[in-house]
């Protein structure tokens, strides 16, 4: 059970990563500052590329848990767990790094309810909690890897 609420956890948190480029991108675009789009600023396109590349990482991770999970029996649990354990780490960090980028392009209006980048902040740091935190993930990985339990 915690293997599948893992990989679902880590869906959920490509999804809010999603939402925070699609947010981000769409208002760099339109804002206008010293004359031209800030999308047309180096950091903004580095803070878009920056998350840009972590939803796809995170979406790659949560397929490859799906895949596992999905083979069932042919799969040793090891591999099914250790699996689910990567992707709800990087994806649940990656959301949080998602959501902090998108409150970036933001500015101040971040913090203003019209626009949903403080409710993606308060979804993606919760998601860290969620089926295990990201240090008990962590430990999950690091035992895999040593065979040592630092439980």
């Amino acid at each position: 059970a915690l293997d599948k609420g893992r990989m679902s956890i880590a869906a959920g948190c490509v999804g809010i990563a999603r939402g925070c480029l699609d947010a981000a991108t769409a208002y760099a675009k339109e804002r206008v500052q010293f004359g031209k789009p800030i999308a047309a600023h180096q950091l903004v396109q580095e803070l878009l590329a920056d998350t840009a590349v972590d939803v796809d990482a995170g979406r790659m991770l949560t397929w490859l848990a799906a895949d596992l999970l999905d083979r069932g029996d042919r799969v040793s649990r090891s591999e099914m767990s250790l699996a689910a354990s990567k992707a709800k780490l990087f994806a649940s960090e990656a959301a949080v790094r998602a959501a902090n980028n998108c409150l970036q392009v933001f500015g101040g209006y971040g913090y203003v309810d019209e626009y949903p980048v403080g409710k993606y902040l308060r979804d993606a740091r919760v998601m860290t909690l969620y089926e295990g935190t990201t240090q008990i993930q962590k430990l999950i990985i690091g035992r895999a890897l040593t065979g040592v339990s630092a439980f």
